[in-house]
């Protein structure tokens, strides 16, 4: 089982990937970044739901080991705060001069962007495997109506994701299979 489920993330990230890359003029690596940061443009179809409820400002933000990262802070604070990753990888930015930067950690990523003045920011975060829960007791694995216990209906369905809309550029999005959670991703964007 899973062996299937790995061999199914990785066909969805290489899609995915694809997708991103098209219009970006990479330099041809693929990351988490790749494949997460096209979930906004996963799907031309985007159906909302019956409620409009937004959330808040604070429901994307991520916490790990007693630090929070916020969605366009500074990158290198944030890397800082969040200890040591087991991989770093960068390539040619879709976003402005310089290099998107990826983090990896033990079942979460990090995402960067340059600003326009070459700052380095976060752009998302990345979830993975359980025991990484939203500030709302979310985490891989979790049903949909957990999700929507949580979070209200306030979503819209943009492909497979469930995607939550926090308002200045920020959302939490759910990617949804088989009624359950398979990733978070808190997404700035640019």
């Amino acid at each position: 089982m899973k062996r299937i489920l790995v061999s199914l993330t990785a066909a969805a990230l290489a899609l995915t990937s694809a997708v991103s890359l098209a219009g970006c003029g990479s330099n041809g690596s693929s990351s988490s970044k790749d494949a997460s940061s096209s979930s906004a443009a996963a799907s031309s179809k985007v159906e909302e739901s019956s409620s409009a409820a937004a959330i808040s400002a604070e429901d994307v933000k991520f916490t790990y080991n007693g630090a929070t990262v916020e969605l366009n802070s500074e990158l290198d604070p944030a890397i800082e705060a969040l200890g040591d990753y087991l991989d770093v990888s960068s390539e040619l930015s879709c976003h402005g001069k310089g290099e998107d930067m990826t983090y990896t950690y033990d079942g979460f990523a990090v995402n960067s962007y340059p600003d326009s003045s070459g700052v380095n920011r976060v752009l998302e975060i990345v979830v993975t495997t359980e025991g990484k829960p939203t500030g709302k007791g979310i985490q891989v694995g979790s049903s949909v109506s957990d999700v929507v216990a949580a979070y209200g209906n306030g979503y819209k369905e943009v492909g497979v994701y469930y995607a939550y809309d926090a308002g200045d550029k920020k959302s939490l999005q759910f990617y949804i299979e088989n009624d359950a959670v398979k990733e978070i991703d808190y997404y700035y964007s640019v």
